[in-house]
């Protein structure tokens, strides 16, 4: 990333980063991973050194990328620039000292499990990353999304749909990264551009939906995040 700074803020955006890498059997191309985390880490580097914050579901793909890059760019401020939020389904299973690795840049809420057992009944899942996902919404004042995983067959509901469903309720602005696959260009195959209320011209968001040019795709976030 340029040391080359400009006079702007992202101050005013808690930022909610939704995907995760699918899985390899729904890979498209070889090394489909490697656009969608070189997205999250030049976009999330950005967001922090311009003052932004990040709120995201605790995806295990996105997770540790995020956190390397707000200790590298984030620099001292009053308030933490990452919030980590995990349904209790999962966070019962960390290592105890967990939360305490990632407090030097994170904020770490846990919701609570809904259902029984564990995260392989499908129910539960559903329920308690509903549960998880509201609140998610509303930590955030913008929605990105990125690659995601399909759950073409397991009953699962793919997180980037319903995060960005909630989002669209509250009239949260939507930002969708669709050419480097997942169920990102599932979605958007579904949409028209002016359902994001992004703002963006229809050009610029009909890259988004086709483009593997990662910087491109930031630098479209940027410029229209500068102002909004």
């Amino acid at each position: 990333m340029s040391g080359t700074r400009i006079n702007v803020s992202l101050s005013q955006y808690a930022i909610g980063i939704s995907g995760a890498v699918p899985g390899r059997e729904s890979w498209s191309e070889p090394a489909m991973d490697r656009g969608i985390l070189e997205f999250v880490a030049l976009f999330s580097g950005i967001v922090f050194k311009y003052g932004g914050r990040i709120v995201h579901g605790s995806h295990p793909t996105f997770t540790p990328i995020i956190l390397r890059q707000a200790r590298l760019h984030a620099g001292e401020r009053t308030q933490k620039p990452v919030t980590l939020i995990m349904s209790e389904l999962w966070a019962k299973h960390l290592p105890p000292d967990y939360r305490e690795g990632v407090a030097d840049v994170a904020d770490f809420i846990v919701t609570r499990q809904v259902g029984d057992g564990g995260p392989d009944n499908v129910e539960t899942w559903n329920r308690s990353l509903t549960e998880m996902r509201h609140l998610l919404i509303e930590s955030q004042n913008v929605m990105v999304a990125v690659g995601g995983k399909l759950h073409d067959r397991d009953g699962r509901n793919p997180g980037v749909g319903e995060e960005m469903d909630l989002a669209a309720q509250k009239g949260i602005p939507r930002f969708l990264i669709a050419g480097m696959g997942g169920f990102a260009a599932e979605y958007a195959s579904e949409l028209t551009p002016s359902s994001l209320n992004n703002g963006l011209s229809d050009a610029d968001n009909a890259l988004l939906f086709s483009t593997t040019d990662v910087s491109a795709c930031v630098n479209v976030l940027f410029e229209k995040l500068c102002r909004l």
